[in-house]
Order: structure tokens, then C-alpha cells, then sequence
């Protein structure tokens, strides 16, 4: 347990091919996942689909390997960590597959596109938010959630260090990984996470048992590790 009044770590997820292997966010457009989902569900639901039957499809969805036990490790901490999760998925999906696997009340707060029944009781999905970045779909932008979170936080006088941003966890060879170097190496003074590759959940919970956290505090501003005696280790 965090000693009183000492930072928490907050650690921050995604589901697609992280907590999942699947990808619930393709469309026929890069970019369009929320206006190509929405027709998709208009459809299912013309085809007598309702929402139960799409439940049990999520629900049936297996986490990735060693992702079950990373959860257990991460809850087993107690308030050590502030744990979120941030997808471009729908929050009915990533809601059913949490508490199918019995992890949903790890998750402090979930962000993703709005999706629920509509008044004649079929899923309609909504769009996160608005916002004026360029480089992300118009239905919501990811740093944007996380900014305002962290922003949030410290406005109601919370301690977070965001762990989140100062190691990153993408998973070996898939799309983030390649973005993060492509960032390393076109301007590296402006790339700070140290950079933690993955094949399954298990290397990021032995990282985090094993890494500086249990030694100290993880800076916000420079990534450097700051001593801190009364922060004890973590549980295995």
C-alpha cells in the first residue's frame, strides 16, 4: 500500500490489442470508426440483433495472454495505482468484456465512445467528444482525455504521477511500437518515456514489480527517478 499522501501511479490502457487481441475499431476508413460502427449497428439492429446477443459476443472475447494475471498484480497493489482505461472502441463492448473476465472494478474510469440503447431499445453509438486536434478522428482524441484527466487530478488536489507518460508500454511490432520510434528517431530530445516493448501482458507486470517504481517516484517533467524511503515495495 502507498504510504499517506504519496503519489499513486496512475497507469493508463487501451483495449484493442492490448487488453484483447481482437480489434473492435476497424472500419472501411481509417479514421471513420465512429460514423462506420454506427451504420453497423443501424444494421444489426434492422437484422433483429439486440443487445444482449452483442453482450455475449464481448463477452465471449478472451483477454491476451497474461493480461489476467497483470490485473490481479496491478489491483493487488490497493492504492498504489489509479488504474484508466482510454479506447477509440464503445464503452457497452469494453464494459462487457471487463466484467466478463471479473476485472471491470479495477478501472477508475473508462473513456470511450458513448454506445447504449436507443428508445426503441437498439444499440446507437455517440462520439466521445469534439475536438480541434488534426491528427485524430473527429469522434476523440486520446491525449486530449488524458490531458484534461491529469488536469482534473491536480485541480481537485490529487497526487498522480503519471507512470503512463513516463513508460510506455507498446506492444512488440504492432502499430504503436512503430509510431513510438519513428518518434525516438525523427527528434529524440522530444520523445521522454523510456520506451518498454511487450509480447504479452506477463513482461509488463514482472517490469512493474521489478522496475524503479517500488524505489521511488517517477517524475512527471523530466523522467527521472526521485528516492522516496517511504514508499515501500510492491506486493508480488
Amino acid at each position: 500500500m502507498a504510504a499517506p499522501g504519496a503519489p499513486r501511479f496512475l497507469l493508463t490502457f487501451n483495449l484493442d490489442e492490448t487488453i484483447v487481441d481482437e480489434t473492435s475499431d476497424d472500419s472501411a476508413r481509417e479514421g471513420f470508426y465512429n460514423e462506420y460502427t454506427q451504420c453497423v449497428f443501424q444494421y444489426l439492429g434492422e437484422q433483429g440483433v439486440r443487445p444482449q446477443d452483442l453482450r455475449a459476443n464481448y463477452e465471449a472475447i478472451p483477454l491476451s495472454p497474461g493480461t489476467g494475471e497483470l490485473l490481479q498484480f496491478v489491483a493487488k497493489q490497493g492504492a498504489c495505482f489509479e488504474v484508466i482505461l482510454i479506447s477509440d472502441a464503445n464503452t457497452f463492448g469494453m464494459e462487457s468484456v471487463l466484467c466478463a473476465a471479473g476485472h471491470h472494478g479495477l478501472f477508475r474510469h473508462i473513456f470511450s465512445n458513448p454506445l447504449g440503447p436507443d428508445p426503441w431499445g437498439l444499440l446507437a453509438l455517440q462520439p466521445f467528444h469534439a475536438h480541434s486536434c488534426a491528427r485524430c478522428p473527429a469522434n476523440m482524441c486520446q491525449h486530449k482525455v488524458l490531458s484534461d484527466y491529469l488536469r482534473e487530478q491536480a485541480h481537485d488536489g490529487v497526487p498522480l504521477s503519471a507512470f503512463c507518460g513516463e513508460v510506455a508500454f507498446p506492444r512488440h511490432h504492432y502499430p504503436m511500437h512503430r509510431l513510438m520510434q519513428e518518434a525516438q528517431e525523427a527528434e529524440p530530445s522530444s520523445f521522454l518515456a523510456r520506451v518498454v516493448p511487450w509480447e504479452i501482458s506477463t513482461e509488463v507486470r514482472l517490469h512493474l514489480h521489478q522496475g524503479p517504481m517500488p524505489r521511488g517516484i517517477v517524475s512527471g517533467l523530466s523522467g527521472e527517478e526521485t528516492p522516496d524511503p517511504r514508499r515501500p515495495c510492491l506486493e508480488r
